[in-house]
């Protein structure tokens, strides 16, 4: 049995309420009492805070590549550790390990590394594998590489999804090139998420897929997309009108603000999903950098392909991504919880024990300071990244 401990006093950013001045208790990796000070069990452990402190439930990034100079598609133990233990710095406690177009036996060499580190890794949780490639389309590839682009097929996505030991979660696809919606079938019945993305669909193209409940989520919606057009709204429009969810990388490059909060305004808080989208760039200086065997050049923060004006990733992680969203839609912290955690956590079905501060779920959360800093993440009831040091608690 782990230790019991608890962590206060601090506002809770629970589903439906903020706790103030409260009190958090944790026993067997998971949260088993919220409570005042003087009603504390006897004899535990406590890890004292600031009241201005705001506990927040563990980020979930399901779409992630790289960070700190290392890339999901290195496909090995060290830098899968490095993405886990870079993203616990910023309040992630579980992300899907997410790939690129390749040749199908690098894809697989990888996605391999991952179901075999899945539970090796010291930070961030990998709760399984995003497979962003290769099923997509060449005239949507974005910053993918079309030399190995090849159209949806049961047959090569089970090959990957054995050699995965079926920790495949979630598979973007350009769903127009799914001929007779197998692959897209294929999915839904073995309860693995359909991600349109990378898509040149037409709006009836989309509006077929959505009235068969083929897709249930939108990679970095608006990117990599047919655009909107008056005469042809395309997938865009279909998506918004739909229950799916809408992935969106809230850096400020890739959607204006003025377009998430048109996004925002008519989807909701219960549809958008944010991600970081981040290459191995991440948190390092500018210059050149490979993503998927493609020279990408970061200037301040901006990530495009070297010799194009294609976007390629960002440099975001998403405490940054919660921060923009708060200052540009001025959103509650209610709210933000649901874009960074509670959302993720329904479409994966992982919300029985994540997504969200209760009792009785993992004890999965992460503490920013009066400035909206990661001070502390707390993954299955064990500190992953702390940093009191700075803010002398310690």
């Amino acid at each position: 049995m782990e230790k019991t401990w608890c962590i206060g006093p601090l506002q809770i950013i629970r589903e439906q309420r903020i706790e103030d001045d409260c009190y958090a208790v944790i026993e067997g990796g998971k949260i088993v009492q919220f409570c005042k000070r003087d009603e504390l069990p006897e004899k535990v452990d406590l890890v004292e805070t600031k009241t201005a402190y705001k506990m927040m439930p563990g980020m979930i990034d399901q779409h992630i590549h790289g960070i700190s100079g290392a890339d999901v598609m290195d496909g090995t133990e060290s830098s899968l550790n490095t993405i886990s233990t870079a993203l616990a710095k910023h309040g992630v406690t579980t992300f899907l390990a997410t790939t690129m177009t390749a040749e199908e036996n690098q894809i697989e060499r990888v996605v391999q590394a991952i179901a075999n580190m899945k539970n090796n890794v010291k930070g961030a949780k990998i709760a399984g594998i995003h497979l962003e490639g290769p099923f997509i389309s060449p005239i949507q590839k974005g910053a993918q590489s079309d030399q190995f682009i090849i159209k949806p097929s049961v047959e090569i996505f089970d090959h990957l999804n054995r050699s995965a030991q079926y920790e495949i979660k979630l598979v973007t696809l350009a769903a127009e090139l799914d001929k007779g919606h197998k692959l897209a079938t294929y999915l839904k019945h073995n309860g693995i998420v359909a991600s349109i993305g990378h898509s040149d669909a037409t709006y009836d193209e989309t509006k077929v897929l959505l009235r068969q409940q083929l897709i249930q989520n939108a990679t970095h919606f608006c990117n990599g997309m047919r655009p909107i057009h008056h005469r042809e709204p395309g997938l865009q429009v279909a998506l918004l009108q739909s229950e799916c969810m809408l992935e969106i990388i809230a850096d400020g490059f890739h959607i204006h603000p003025d377009m998430i909060r048109f996004i925002y305004d008519k989807i909701g808080e219960d549809r958008m999903i944010l991600i970081s989208d981040s290459m191995r760039a991440t948190g390092l200086t500018d210059g050149i950098y490979d993503l998927g065997g493609q020279q990408v050049r970061v200037e301040d923060g901006l990530c495009k392909l070297v010799g194009s004006d294609a976007l390629a990733g960002s440099t975001l992680n998403l405490n940054k991504a919660r921060k923009n969203m708060k200052d540009w839609l001025g959103l509650s912290n209610v709210t933000l919880a649901k874009l960074t955690a509670t959302n993720s956590a329904k479409l994966l079905g992982l919300f029985e024990n994540k997504g969200s501060i209760e009792i009785g779920k993992d004890a999965d959360f992460y503490i920013v300071n009066e400035n909206e800093e990661v001070v502390l993440t707390v993954s299955e009831g064990k500190i992953i990244y702390e940093n009191f040091k700075k803010e002398g608690l310690q």
